[in-house]
C-alpha cells in the first residue's frame, strides 16, 4: 500500500552532492490516528519506514525495499499536527542507506539500512 498522497503528500525531492532531501506534510487527519492513538495521534514507526522507501524509490526511478535494517532510532515522536512538515535527508553509498528526518529542525529519526530493488 503506497501511502504518498494519501498519508503524506510529497512537496519537494532534490539531489545533492551526496544523495537527496525530500520535504512531506502529513496529513493529520489519516484514519490510521483512529487506533495510533485516538487520545494523543503519534506517527507509526512503520509509516516513517515506508515514506522513506517511497521516497527514495521516486529518487532512484525504481522500487526498492530494505533488506536489512542495521539501526532505526526513533529520537522523538512524530506527532501529526496540521501543515506539519518532515524533512528528511538521505545518503546512499552501494545499497548502504543512511537517513535522518527532522521537524523544524529538531531530528526525529537516524535510519542506516540496506536497500535492494523490490
Amino acid at each position: 500500500m503506497r501511502l504518498e498522497n494519501d498519508f503524506y503528500k510529497l512537496l519537494s525531492l532534490s539531489a545533492t552532492e551526496n544523495g537527496w532531501e525530500a520535504t512531506v506534510e502529513l496529513n493529520p487527519e489519516h484514519r490510521i490516528y483512529e487506533g495510533h492513538f485516538p487520545q494523543q495521534a503519534v506517527v507509526p514507526g512503520v509509516c516513517t519506514l515506508t515514506m522513506i522507501r517511497e521516497i527514495l524509490s521516486m529518487a532512484l526511478g525504481k522500487a526498492v525495499r530494505f533488506s536489512h535494517i542495521k539501526e532505526c532510532k526513533y529520537v522523538s515522536a512524530l506527532l501529526p499536527q496540521k501543515g506539519m512538515q518532515v524533512d528528511f535527508v538521505m545518503e546512499l553509498q552501494g545499497d548502504v542507506l543512511k537517513c535522518s528526518a527532522s521537524k523544524e529542525g529538531e531530528t526525529v529519526l537516524k535510519l542506516s539500512a540496506t536497500v535492494a530493488d523490490e
